[in-house]
């Protein structure tokens, strides 16, 4: 059971809209955060709602709608268009609120953003971004300029530069992480499969490649179960290929496996894929017919021995090996070794009134139809 992978350009169009729903929450925490302030300022509410409600919220809006537009487009440069304005709303939020060095913090988001695409180029192209706006605000902005000088300058283009490297160092570890993840689920993949080959072979006949008797039993017990939920008609056939003792007597047991092969093959081959059929052991087969009314498990019995009847076996002189065969219809309630012993009852009766014959079991008394 493997883990269900999205392709890498839908996880990208998944994400840039995550990215962007996050712009819209600054947006809108931006304006609510500037109108609780301004019931605080001592500026005129004129002026303050010109400056850090309008104005901030006119360039923010501007900068997620360019977002929501690359978006729609949905062109080769979309995570680049995320990260430009990423950095512009950075710019934005920094060049507002110059005089508080705690929004200076939003310089390091684009980083934090370009770190989501697991490319080293773009954290480092959010990284220049970052700090050409940085640089640019201490040029031209009139009050980052003032306050920062040229060490405070270094400063955060050194800040900026380590935190550049702690994102690309994330973006490793996550690659690692990843890279681990796909190791251990191509590991798991393989122990199952291996389980299931194992499985398989400890559940299958190795002779006839039918399932074997463990199997029998396992499968048996689920259809009982399913026969008494539901209500469904379930049949046994305990299968025997008459006189092969003979067979093996005097042709040897290499012959006697190709025969038993090429009868087994056809056993199968004239059942559904709904129905079971196992090896039970040496010449011995069950068959477990589903969902079929008595008189129709009773005629696919008689075409099996008919098609057996008719197989031509060149490595042997005898005209044609023949079966017998018992068939029991599950009865609610029935005990699973009482259904068995069904299906092995009428088998011996088969064999004692002749061989080559199908008998069914009806009210404990074994019957040829």
């Amino acid at each position: 059971m493997g883990i269900t992978r999205l392709p890498a350009h839908l996880n990208h169009i998944a994400w840039n809209r995550k990215i962007i729903n996050v712009f819209w929450v600054i947006v809108f925490v931006s304006v609510c955060v500037e109108v609780i302030n301004s019931f605080f300022t001592e500026r005129p509410l004129k002026e303050f709602y010109l400056e850090y409600v309008l104005l901030p919220t006119l360039l923010l809006s501007l900068a997620a709608f360019i977002a929501e537009w690359g978006y729609r487009k949905q062109g080769k440069y979309i995570d680049y268009i995320i990260i430009g304005v990423a950095n512009l709303i950075s710019g934005i939020l920094v060049g507002v609120h110059s005089e508080m060095y705690v929004m200076y913090a939003c310089l390091f988001f684009p980083m934090l953003i370009s770190t989501i695409y697991f490319d080293k180029k773009k954290i480092w192209i959010s990284f220049g971004l970052s700090l050409m706006i940085y640089l640019g605000l201490s040029a031209f902005h009139p009050i980052v300029k003032e306050l920062n000088d040229v060490m405070a300058q270094l400063s955060m283009a050194c800040i900026l530069l380590t935190s550049t490297t702690i994102c690309i160092g994330i973006m490793s570890r996550g690659y690692e992480i990843g890279q681990h993840l796909i190791k251990a689920q191509a590991e798991h993949q393989e122990l199952m499969v291996k389980s299931t080959i194992m499985e398989k072979q400890v559940k299958t006949d190795a002779l006839t490649g039918l399932y074997n008797h463990m199997a029998f039993y396992e499968y048996m017990d689920v259809l009982l179960f399913q026969a008494d939920t539901y209500h469904y008609p379930l049949h046994l056939a305990v299968i025997d290929i008459d006189n092969f003792k003979k067979v093996n007597d005097t042709y040897g047991h290499g012959i006697g496996d190709i025969v038993l092969k090429r009868i087994a093959s056809a056993i199968k081959e004239n059942v559904t894929t709904d129905d079971f059929v196992a090896r039970y052991g040496g010449e011995e087969f069950v068959v477990i017919l589903n969902d079929v009314d008595e008189d129709k498990a009773f005629k696919i019995l008689e075409n099996i021995k008919a098609v057996v009847q008719g197989l031509e076996h060149p490595e042997i002189l005898e005209d044609s090996v023949t079966i017998s065969a018992g068939l029991q219809t599950y009865r609610t309630g029935m005990h699973k070794q009482a259904f068995f012993e069904g299906a092995d009852n009428s088998l011996y009766v088969a064999k004692r009134q002749g061989k080559n014959r199908v008998i069914i079991q009806e009210c404990s008394e074994a019957l040829q139809i």
